[in-house]
């Protein structure tokens, strides 16, 4: 995977930005959070879309996370859980997909919280334009704790990556296969 830099291993979040740099710039350019949820009348879809994404995550991911060391992942899976899906469709129901081992599930935790980050900034986006729906406090799942529960995470995830290039390899694989999924469920298939 080509993630050994000049003086050994990269840092790990870097090496996740690097692998799935152009995969986030697709998905931000084929889905509009902010004019999806705008739209009163596509917002209930979106959610469902939203709340698909994090249900499938939760199912996949819990088992391999619920004992990670600093992760929290209960607290984490509680906030996901809270977020009901209006109703599930043959678009959304796709599942999440299955770690093989836990840095891979990690790497897939990283785009899933990484999401809350930037819900966070539609949520500002939105209520700038005058958006005022209780059903949007999923973008901000952690409200005033959002900068330690990332910190946390990255603690977490720099920790365990670290342990060789084989977990960092496959925490980038999981990564990847995160960004695939939610395009997938927010977007439809990929281009």
């Amino acid at each position: 995977m080509g993630l050994e830099g000049r003086k050994g291993t990269m840092p790990v979040l870097t090496a996740l930005r690097q692998v799935t740099g152009a995969l986030h710039r697709r998905l931000e350019h084929r889905f509009d959070a902010v004019a999806e949820l705008s739209d009163a009348s596509r917002r209930p879809a979106t959610i469902g879309r939203y709340a698909a994404l994090y249900s499938s995550a939760r199912a996949a991911l819990a088992e391999m996370l619920a004992s990670v060391e600093g992760l929290d992942f209960l607290q984490r899976s509680r906030v996901w859980q809270s977020l009901r899906p209006p109703s599930i469709t043959a678009e959304t129901s796709s599942v999440f997909p299955e770690p093989a081992d836990r840095c891979e599930a990690l790497g897939s935790l990283y785009v899933v919280e990484g999401s809350t980050l930037g819900g966070r900034l539609i949520l500002r986006e939105l209520r700038a334009r005058g958006v005022a729906d209780p059903e949007l406090s999923f973008l901000d799942p952690y409200g005033a704790a959002s900068g330690s529960m990332w910190r946390s995470l990255l603690a977490v995830l720099e920790r365990e990556g670290s342990r060789g290039p084989t977990c960092l390899e496959s925490m980038c694989r999981g990564a990847i296969r995160g960004f695939v999924h939610a395009e997938r469920i927010l977007c439809g298939e990929p281009r």
